[in-house]
């Protein structure tokens, strides 16, 4: 996968840092008060649903138009400021709804929780600061990752918050900071990873601000912004079925069933870190390639990039099955980390589904067809707000997880029909059956090998069947080529020699 491999390689192994830091937070600190810890999830998740109502769809246009103005001999002919200038007049326009509305809104949150008017109080009037800082931190990262910049943008928006929230938490929980300081850190938290940002972009000579205004003609500005509109109508959909669940937990049930259910999607987010760190690479080189027309190098990229996300993804879920439960139990918030466990589970199957069928709501949205993947995501996004109002009703805090999975299968099922239907493309591979198989191996062995009276030998018991039924055999057998060589190399740079042969 050349520069896909070597990037996605760099990002994972950098994301693992943030992975240790996330866990040893998820342990020891965030469930000695899911109070605390949900008042800063409900910031965060409601400062990023509402950012789609300031970005106007911006980062798919950016995804989508910029291969065609971008030329390092002319500032990128000016489209930092074309989209910075966007996405003020975004953020106008949902500042105007927001105060024409606020009233409502507020109510409406207030009645459905009535003790959670003290949380809103909090913030509710940041809401346009916070959005608005949310939304230029994710459009400067994704900007970034158009000149193939995605490692050091992911080491911040990754480690930053797993050290700063945490320290937050611990002095709002030590009564040092009150509750409304702990949301002014996170404001500032956001002020912080924005800063580094636009300084890493000036480092990278990229911070162009100069005006060229003739290379927007009107034509060109309405084909913009119309795709720019209906991706974000995409978007809406995307963000209620991925962020609305948060919500609704915050204002149906409690802000300790969030912090729970924030839990268990720290431990998902895990799961699905690899497929991220693809993903983040794919999209402009699928935008590139959708341009100059080259669909056989297009499912290609799409059948190796699904059986990379899968193969790693599949191994991290094993692990959050086979040994993460007898870790928690040495821990003294045991009950709490595996009720969350069990939430991640069920959302981690639907990632994983996800992962197995590729990026194709990236191929499908930066096709012709892009109307299609946006019309559908926001029908069955629809749906996933109803199915959580449902299941939430009878399962509590396990209902959006169901919700998600059944989501994430009905909307990959489509996009995979339509890809086959329109471009004659399918994600799968052969491999992804040993794959299948061989977990279901391990799972099958960890059912059968009766428990020890030791955690601490069912933990060596679970990795040992983690390493000699899944990774040996997928190293051995090379079932997925580019993470096995990916590998070799990580090895070879610390001068360890592999027992297999390349």
């Amino acid at each position: 996968m050349g520069i896909i491999g070597r990037q996605a390689a760099k990002l994972t192994i950098a994301n693992l840092l943030s992975v240790i830091i996330g866990f040893f937070n998820t342990i020891y600190i965030y469930p000695l008060d899911k109070g605390i810890y949900g008042l800063a999830m409900f910031v965060l998740s409601v400062g990023t649903l509402l950012e789609m109502f300031t970005s106007l769809g911006l980062h798919s246009l950016t995804l989508r138009f910029f291969p065609k103005f971008k030329n390092p001999h002319n500032g990128n002919s000016g489209f930092l400021l074309f989209a910075l200038t966007y996405m003020v007049i975004g953020l106008i326009f949902f500042s105007t709804l927001f105060w024409l509305f606020s009233g409502f809104f507020f109510q409406m949150l207030q009645d459905n929780r009535p003790e959670n008017a003290y949380y809103l109080n909090l913030f509710f009037d940041f809401i346009p600061l916070i959005v608005g800082l949310i939304t230029l931190q994710t459009f400067l990262i994704n900007y970034l990752s158009q000149f193939q910049r995605v490692v050091i943008p992911g080491i911040i928006f990754g480690i930053l918050p797993k050290i700063w929230i945490p320290c937050a938490f611990l002095l709002t929980y030590h009564h040092i900071f009150s509750d409304q300081m702990l949301v002014n850190s996170i404001i500032g938290m956001l002020g912080v990873s924005l800063t580094i940002l636009i300084y890493y972009l000036k480092v990278l000579g990229q911070l162009n601000l100069r005006p060229q205004w003739s290379n927007y003609p009107a034509i060109q500005v309405k084909e913009m912004v119309t795709y720019a509109l209906f991706s974000l109508l995409g978007t809406a959909g995307a963000q209620m079925a991925y962020r609305i669940d948060q919500s609704m937990l915050g204002s149906i049930v409690s802000m300790e069933a969030l912090g729970l259910f924030s839990l268990a999607l720290t431990f998902t987010a895990t799961v699905e870190m690899p497929a991220k760190s693809v993903l983040n690479i794919t999209g402009p080189i699928i935008s590139d390639l959708i341009k100059k027309e080259q669909f056989t190098a297009i499912n290609q990229l799409y059948q190796r990039s699904a059986l990379n996300m899968f193969a790693a993804g599949l191994f991290l879920f094993l692990g959050l099955y086979l040994v993460a439960d007898d870790i928690f139990r040495m821990t003294k918030n045991a009950e709490t980390l595996l009720i969350a466990q069990q939430i991640a589970l069920i959302l981690a199957l639907g990632k994983l589904f996800d992962m197995v069928t590729g990026p194709n709501d990236l191929i499908i949205g930066l096709s012709r067809y892009y109307k299609f993947n946006l019309i559908c995501i926001f029908l069955l996004s629809l749906g996933n707000v109803l199915l959580n109002f449902k299941f939430i009703t009878l399962y509590d805090v396990y209902g959006p997880a169901f919700a998600s999975l059944i989501f994430l299968f009905l909307f990959n099922i489509i996009k995979v029909i339509f890809l086959k239907i329109k471009f004659n493309m399918l994600p799968f591979s052969s491999n992804m059956l040993y794959l299948i198989g061989l977990a279901l191996v391990c799972i099958g062995l960890d059912f059968l090998i009766p428990d020890s009276t030791s955690v601490f030998i069912n933990f060596l018991v679970g990795g040992l069947i983690l390493l000699i039924v899944y990774v040996c055999p997928f190293v051995y057998w090379k079932i997925a080529p580019d993470l096995v060589n990916m590998l070799y190399g990580g090895l070879g740079s610390l001068g360890i020699k592999t027992p297999f042969k390349k």
